[in-house]
């Protein structure tokens, strides 16, 4: 996965999502699957988000991959928890005393609105806070706001894919190590912007 890029993600929302769009638009046996079927009922998913990242320039960071859970409250809002892992890469004097390729991990809470009730074809915006670690012997604990935007296809009653664009800002405050292990610690913030793509699925086992 150390090779994953933006590109990668770019490529497969090229493939995947115009294919997603024909499957919501044309289903067979009857007209397009409506989102006001969705009520209150659970939601889980699985992202995946390489991104460009910035201490001093903008550059190639990583990636990371993220499992969801949440509720769907209604056609227009979700909430969900994020549990994320992956791997961030620090250029050597941007941080310290850790630089290279490191570990990533982390939680969030976010919320998820949509722009409109009824496509099978619709804007959404999110938004969230998490809290991370980058591991690796010496490391990072911080945390920040993050924010997504984009489109989402509606499969079918019980699944949807989104492809979108998110943007993280996560403020280190403290290192992972031991004090001797961390001289010359530096507070610093870092700002991730990369792509996203999420496939959902609403089991609608709930009343």
């Amino acid at each position: 996965m150390k090779g994953m890029t933006l590109r990668h993600v770019t490529a497969a929302l090229f493939f995947l999502l115009p294919g997603a769009l024909c499957v919501a638009q044309s289903p067979p046996g009857g007209s397009a699957p409506q989102d006001s079927s969705r009520q209150f009922g659970l939601v889980f998913d699985v992202q995946v988000a390489p991104h460009f990242s910035s201490i001093n320039a903008f550059a190639d960071g990583g990636y990371s991959i993220s499992l969801g859970f949440g509720l769907n409250f209604s056609p227009m809002f979700q909430m969900s928890i994020q549990v994320y892992t992956g791997r961030e890469e620090f250029p050597a004097g941007s941080a310290k005393p850790a630089d290279g390729w490191l570990p990533l991990g982390g939680a969030s809470l976010e919320g998820t609105f949509f722009l409109a009730s009824g496509p099978t074809v619709r804007p959404y915006g999110t938004a969230g806070y998490g809290l991370y670690t980058i591991a690796g012997g010496n490391g990072y604990n911080g945390g920040g706001p993050h924010f997504e935007a984009g489109v989402e296809w509606d499969l079918s009653r019980y699944f949807s894919i989104r492809g979108g664009v998110q943007y993280t800002i996560i403020s280190f405050h403290d290192p992972t190590g031991e004090a001797f292990q961390a001289l010359g610690f530096e507070p610093f913030t870092a700002h991730f912007l990369g792509a996203a793509i999420r496939l959902a699925f609403y089991p609608s086992v709930l009343p």
